[in-house]
């Protein structure tokens, strides 16, 4: 079943917001504007509902920094200088973020509204967007897709597929979803745990843009495959790194049958089991969520270990660092990437 309700208004125009249920009570609440993901939530036995990802009812509190649950696009993560070469081409987008373009510049995807379709079918609903290269700076003009749908056994199937046109381009689309699978009181991240079937992650400059190199897990705080207790690590990260927390680039093996990683609340037993086809996950602990930007969202303003991002994706940077991945994506052809979200509850 999918409803469409009123959700405001962003720069003059209507925010709708478009929710897919299944027969087990779960909710997948998508917005028209920036493919924001505002609820994915399901029934308890006690009668509760719990929203799985940060959220609020109203629509400024999803529009300060940090990309709350937006689509990113055309590239996730950072471009060193925002500069790379393509087929003997020099180019060059707008710079965002330390003189470097980060999830697609200023005019982004995550900027921008999409038109929407509905196929209760396969309750799903399909967003689309022409981004011309005078939107956000990037060469050529991109058609790009986002279809949402989810399952009856409680899975969210997101499918990215991106047309070029004109020149050449890059396609590297996300969801920067936070999570917190907790019940509803508890406001950290800390009771969970976070297993990632990674053995590397990658080396990065102080703007935090990847050099190439990499960096084994094994033996530190970054070896999530084999200690996965989320707290523990974020405490001994609170003392140790500027971030607070994490806000890295794990490597993991592509498969949408095998699990890239998991998270889990070890006191209600919530799980969100993840599957890409694609090589990495950006790993964000919300460690320097600023409380006077991020207000009044279903677990309190923001503070550290809010909730953690999991960003599935081609490793950032790789327009520069080929061995790192493919994001190129010539004129004339089509790819399609996708992050499976599975929910299950011991």
């Amino acid at each position: 079943m999918i409803t469409i309700t009123d959700f405001g208004q962003h720069h003059g125009q209507k925010v709708y917001k478009y929710t897919l249920q299944n027969k087990n009570d779960t909710r997948l609440g998508v917005l028209n504007f920036a493919g924001i993901l505002q609820e994915f939530s399901v029934a308890t036995p006690s009668g509760e509902r719990v929203n799985l990802v940060l959220s609020s009812d109203k629509l400024e509190n999803l529009l300060a920094d940090y990309n709350i649950n937006r689509v990113i696009g055309r590239t996730a993560g950072r471009i060193r200088n925002g500069q790379w070469v393509q087929n003997g081409q020099h180019i060059t987008t707008p710079s965002n973020e330390n003189g470097h373009t980060l999830h697609g510049g200023a005019q982004g995807l995550g900027e921008q509204f999409f038109e929407v379709t509905i196929n209760e079918s396969n309750n799903s609903v399909t967003l689309y967007r022409k981004q011309t290269s005078d939107d956000d700076g990037f060469p050529g003009t991109l058609d790009v897709s986002v279809t949402y749908q989810l399952t009856a056994d409680d899975r969210v199937i997101t499918t990215f597929t991106g047309t070029q046109f004109d020149t050449d381009g890059v396609f590297n689309p996300t969801v920067h979803t936070y999570f917190n699978l907790a019940n509803k009181e508890e406001q950290t991240v800390l009771g969970h745990d976070l297993w990632l079937n990674s053995t590397q992650h990658l080396a990065v400059n102080h703007d935090k843009v990847p050099t190439g190199g990499l960096i084994d897990n094994a033996d530190s705080l970054f070896d999530l495959k084999n200690h996965s207790d989320l707290g523990q690590a974020l405490h001994s990260l609170q003392e140790t790194t500027s971030e607070g927390g994490f806000d890295d680039v794990f490597l993991v093996r592509p498969d949408l049958t095998t699990p890239i990683g998991y998270l889990e609340d070890r006191h209600s037993g919530r799980r969100i089991t993840i599957y890409s086809d694609r090589n990495a996950a950006v790993i964000f602990t919300a460690g320097q969520l600023d409380s006077q930007v991020v207000k009044n969202l279903n677990r309190g303003d923001g503070h550290p270990s809010l909730a953690v991002a999991i960003e599935a994706q081609t490793a950032p940077n790789s327009e520069n660092l080929r061995v790192l991945g493919d994001t190129f994506l010539p004129a004339g052809e089509k790819r399609t990437h996708t992050i499976i979200y599975a929910y299950t509850q011991k």
